[in-house]
């Protein structure tokens, strides 16, 4: 797991552009063999008014506003939390830098020890 982010963000839906607070995570997902991410996005709603915020199953555009870390990503709103947060899991690789260590996949090896039939 890498860092994430944490900072601002344009976020970008059906031609609509705001920029909003974010906060995203990752992690390798051993059962996919996929690195995954996810993420909040505060006051999307209020950036939004007076038109309607996107709901559950938007896809968006998700450009970091860092100079360390200024790629563009694509997410899809999962969730709306109690605070009126929009929750968002990651379609594309993350917008910010990970680890080549944390992409590999462990060797054929690593689980072959383990399995019955190798002992």
């Amino acid at each position: 797991m890498s860092e994430g982010f944490r900072g601002r963000a344009e976020v970008a839906v059906a031609g609509r552009q705001v920029v909003v607070d974010v906060e995203l995570a990752d992690w390798f997902d051993p059962i996919s063999g996929r690195h995954r991410w996810r993420g909040r996005l505060r006051d999307l709603a209020s950036a939004f008014a007076p038109d309607a915020p996107p709901s559950t199953g938007t896809e968006l555009t998700l450009t970091l506003l860092d100079p360390d870390h200024a790629a563009t990503a694509t997410a899809r709103v999962t969730d709306i939390d109690l605070w009126g947060s929009h929750m968002i899991d990651g379609i594309s690789p993350p917008p910010y830098p990970v680890g080549p260590d944390e992409l590999d996949l462990p060797d054929d090896d690593t689980f072959g020890d383990t399995h019955p039939e190798h002992r």
